[in-house]
């Protein structure tokens, strides 16, 4: 069952023991039931009896030891279940060989049939023991049938009021609506709306009671059978001539009085008196509720006659069949029973919505065990996907507690944490965080801070806490909590334990990514301690751990424990497991930021055809598995082959999760990002640009991956030869990302970083200059002076201000920049290369070309060995190694360097890309300083039409090309 952790329902009945020795078990036993607050239901399937059977032996039937000893084991702490299963075994052998009172103590033996006589005394007393309680039953049903017909007068009496009450301020309202008095109007209208719900109310007592006297009367009728019976037995018993008024005479029907709550109901026809009432009939029916359940668990005899509707769990599991369904409630928790063993949630919804229409048919919506089948229906609706159903159908089981069981009772606090669950799980989060802080407060007022549930509640909080957007809140909520639960369960008790996980975890999303790992360390060495390095909780926090040990930045090391947690997890799961294939995507994931990415991408081709053949190839998992292969292969160098990847990807997932689903879009972010870094700047800003357009529509213009598609949109703007639009998108980025996410959020640091770099671009250095000037304290006031991000921005502002008309201070900058790179990220860090790339060409523009030659020629090899000949870095410093060649005085060599530099640019970004077409042209320039105009003229007509193809007519590469093309031609006299 989908579980109420906590007791609940109705004060208990009565104990009617076999004997004295039962009565006093019984007391015990229910004494630790009231210790444990759980619920007879739970109970039931913890002990492996039926609730009627615990009902039945907590009312003072003699248990079977089996029982006793599985009741003690479920309510009683370890500490003291030892003592408390000798103390009820003690119980129970008074309770089953009780010592026999003074009128059952034979006589002295004759010395012929004195045992036969003994024998048939016996008898006669059993049998006038039980002709005595089942005249005490019949006594109490016919009080409760007595007691139901006199609710049914009252409550014909009161519908009947209720009706002309509501015709009355029908009849007022409507006259008031018409006039000027409006807010009277609104008074009465609220009037009539609490009249007809009383009226709905009263007919519902009314069926009820009308229903519960037919039972009492049917079950009473039977009870008189077994009267008859029992009667004949003990007249047989006695023998022929004994007295009908002996000792053993049979006892007369107790009279038994009205019930206190069924007399002196008050007749006043106003709302407050009218709902005093309904609250006492109320009162009464549930009272004859519990009474002939009782006499009907007591007696094995069914409530209800051909037609009657029960009012009961014992009655309708015994002869109570629904009259749409054609199966009793028996049956249809027995189906649901079957269907949440085999594990279909769907089907067990289904079963379970069988059983509550069933049952609100059979016993009404508030009965114990309809609410007891709703909550699993609420929880397996929400288990087969529909959390949003499961978070309503929660919402009117606890207005039907607040009601029926009061706000207080342990039930309706734990249907309020489950509504808060599943609100959160319909995607509502701030409401779940906030439903768990008030129930927080209840809990402590009614169940005391300690109480096991107090601390789950504030657990499921501090979740719902980071879920909401705050990791840091969460984490010190989880750090407390981690103090109380080992105070009050021990340090090593598993809800501690998962206390420590968790605030492990958001510690990690606060952004302290050292210290998340720390404390998945520390915690790893109690699992393996308590559980062994094997079990599933030790095994999920290695790889907690090795996920925080990569994002605290060594990559290699979290590719390594990803590596050993992938053998361990398919040895103790096996190869299919999700948390074998989960590792496997982590530990390809990490191989790719440890700098190996064509290994990752390996990595993730074979991982897709297992995902698809364990999960099926259009499971969720399979397609994220895709969407990570295709980001790899393009990180190994393949743009084009990720670009075709992520195409294939969005016609599967525009099939499989929708057009508008957060998955689909974010392929086609990838895929727009791909066609642009393959040097289709145009192609790839019109996709981002319909990107934008369907993110603003679906997600919203605030949500981060929009304001990341409009970033995207802006840069490939730019790359596509427009550098004052994207400059303009810059800035309306950045004062969205100021006003969303703040001024010094990394994302708009990052956006203010592109609308600096676009000032310079549309021509504006000296703004550019003073742009990444603010920039670069804003970053050293948030990230630290010695973050990358700080450094880059600094290298930037030395680069414009190079380009602001002050060349020797941009060098002077680079030269600092170097030397700090060096020191935080190491002498063949990238960042470190692109430092000494900005000095050697500022050294360069500050009229020092040979000793750019120098130190470009010294950075070649270290380009080539760290990033390998073909990466953008190394290129660019080839073409500034032939540039200052040139300027150096060598136009030859020069040529000689660009002409074998284009075709290796067109072979890696493609003949189209903006650093292809800028080569083209240092090439085509430097073979006409090396004396051939005439080529030059020549490479300057192929290079103008494809720069009026690429970037149009207008874009100043397009114009560079005419005037040198007009220039070479002039030259060569053409």
């Amino acid at each position: 069952m989908a579980g109420r952790g906590v007791a609940g329902g109705r004060p208990w009945g009565p104990i009617r023991p076999e004997n004295t020795q039962a009565g006093r078990l019984a007391e015990f036993l229910r004494a630790r039931v009231d210790e444990s607050g759980k619920t007879l239901a739970v109970l039931a399937g913890e002990v492996n009896f039926s609730k009627s059977q615990v009902s039945t032996y907590l009312a003072g039937k003699v248990p079977p030891h089996a029982f006793v000893s599985a009741l003690v084991r479920a309510t009683v702490p370890p500490q003291l279940r030892e003592r408390r299963q000798e103390e009820a075994a003690g119980l129970l052998r008074d309770a089953v060989h009780p010592p026999r009172t003074a009128g059952t103590v034979p006589g002295p033996r004759t010395a012929h049939g004195g045992a036969d006589l003994t024998a048939a005394q016996a008898r006669q007393i059993e049998t006038y023991d039980r002709l005595t309680r089942s005249l005490e039953q019949q006594g109490e049903l016919r009080q409760a049938a007595d007691n139901s017909a006199k609710l049914i007068m009252v409550l014909l009496g009161m519908i009947y009021r209720l009706r002309e009450r509501v015709t009355a301020l029908t009849t007022e309202r409507d006259r008031l609506r018409e006039g000027p008095d409006a807010t009277r109007a609104v008074a009465v209208d609220e009037r009539l709306n609490r009249a007809l719900a009383q009226q709905a109310k009263a007919e519902e007592e009314l069926e009820r009671a009308d229903a519960k006297k037919r039972q009492a009367e049917a079950l009473s009728s039977r009870l008189q059978e077994r009267i008859d019976e029992l009667t004949d037995e003990l007249d047989r018993l006695r023998g022929p001539g004994a007295p009908a008024g002996g000792a053993l005479a049979v006892p007369a029907a107790p009279a038994g009085g009205p019930r206190a709550g069924a007399q002196g109901v008050p007749r006043d026809p106003e709302g407050d008196d009218i709902d005093a009432v309904l609250a006492r009939v109320s009162a009464v029916n549930d009272t004859d509720d519990d009474t002939i359940a009782r006499i009907s668990t007591e007696t094995g005899l069914g409530a209800a006659p051909p037609g009657a509707v029960p009012d009961n769990a014992a009655t309708a599991t015994a002869n109570g069949h629904d009259a749409e369904d054609g199966r009793s409630l028996e049956q249809l928790r027995a189906a649901a029973k079957e269907a949440e063993e085999q594990g279909d949630a769907a089907a067990t919804a289904a079963a379970y919505g069988a059983l509550v229409r069933a049952s609100t048919r059979l016993l009404g919506p508030t009965y114990p065990d309809t609410l007891a089948s709703r909550y699993d229906h609420a929880y397996w609706t929400g288990e087969s996907g529909d959390a949003a159903a499961t978070r309503d159908l929660y919402t009117g089981i606890l207005r039907d507690e607040t009601t029926t069981l009061g706000p207080d009772h342990p039930e309706t606090l734990d249907t309020r944490y489950a509504l808060a669950e599943w609100t959160g799980r319909a995607g509502h989060r701030d409401a779940a965080r906030d439903l768990h802080a008030a129930l927080i407060a209840d809990r402590v007022r009614v169940q005391g801070p300690d109480h096991p549930d107090t601390l789950r509640t504030r657990h499921a909080h501090a979740d719902w806490t980071g879920r909401a957007g705050d990791a840091a809140a969460a984490r010190d909520l989880h750090a407390a909590l981690v103090t109380d639960r080992a105070r009050v369960l021990g340090p090593d008790a598993p809800d501690t334990l998962d206390t420590r996980h968790d605030h492990a975890h958001w510690a990690g999303k606060a952004g302290e990514a050292g210290p998340a790992r720390d404390l998945y360390a520390a915690l790893l060495t109690d699992l393996e301690r308590l559980h062994g390095p094997d079990a599933p909780d030790t095994l999920a926090a290695r790889h907690d751990h090795a996920h925080w040990t990569g994002q605290a930045g060594d990559a290699d090391t979290a590719r390594d424990l990803h590596a050993d947690l992938v053998a361990d997890c398919a040895g103790v799961h096996g190869a299919d497991h999700p948390a074998t294939l989960k590792a496997r995507r982590d530990h390809a994931d990490w191989t790719g930021e440890a700098g190996d990415a064509d290994a990752a991408r390996d990595l993730y081709a074979g991982l897709i055809g297992d995902r698809a053949r364990v999960d099926g190839p259009d499971h969720p998992l399979t397609l994220k598995t895709r969407h990570e292969h295709a980001h790899w292969t393009g990180e190994a160098g393949d743009a084009a082959r990720a670009r075709d990847l992520y195409a294939d990807l969005i016609t599967d997932r525009r099939r499989v999760r929708g057009a508008d689903h957060p998955s689909t879009l974010d392929a086609r972010h990838d895929h727009a990002y791909w066609v642009g870094e393959l040097g289709e700047a145009r192609a790839a800003r019109d996709l981002f640009a319909e990107l934008v357009a369907d993110r603003e529509r679906v997600q919203g213009a605030e949500h981060p991956a929009t304001m990341n598609a409009r970033h995207n949109h802006a840069h490939h703007t730019a790359s596509a030869g427009d550098p004052a639009t994207a400059r303009e998108l810059y800035v309306r980025l950045v004062r969205d990302r100021e006003r969303v996410l703040g001024a010094d959020a990394p994302d708009t640091l990052f956006s203010r970083t592109g609308l600096a770099h676009q000032t310079g671009e549309t021509g504006d250095a000296a703004a550019a200059r003073d742009l990444y000037a603010r920039l670069a304290v804003d970053c050293s006031r948030v990230l630290g002076a010695d973050d990358v991000e700080t450094l880059n921005a600094h290298r930037e502002l030395a680069r414009w201000t190079g380009e602001a008309g002050d060349p020797v201070a941009a060098r002077d900058l680079f030269a600092g920049l170097v030397a700090r790179y060096e020191r935080w990220l190491g002498v063949d860090d990238p960042e470190t290369l692109a430092a000494r790339s900005g000095l050697a060409r500022w050294t360069g523009r500050c009229g020092d070309p040979s000793r750019a030659r120098e130190l470009c020629d010294a950075l070649l090899p270290d380009l080539e060995r760290i990033l390998e000949p073909d990466d953008p870095a190394t290129l660019d410093t080839r073409h500034d190694q032939a540039h200052f060649t040139g300027e150096a005085g060598l136009p030859e060599a020069a040529r000689a360097l660009f002409e074998a530099l284009v075709p290796e640019l067109t072979r890696l970004v493609g003949a189209d890309h903006r650093r292809t077409l800028w080569s083209r042209h240092k090439l085509a320039r430097w073979t006409g300083r090396s004396g051939r105009p005439a080529t030059a003229h020549a490479l300057y007509s192929d290079l103008l039409a494809d720069h009026t193809r690429v970037l149009g007519p207008d874009h100043p590469d397009t114009l560079t090309s005419l005037r040198e093309h007009a220039y070479w031609g002039g030259k060569a006299g053409l």
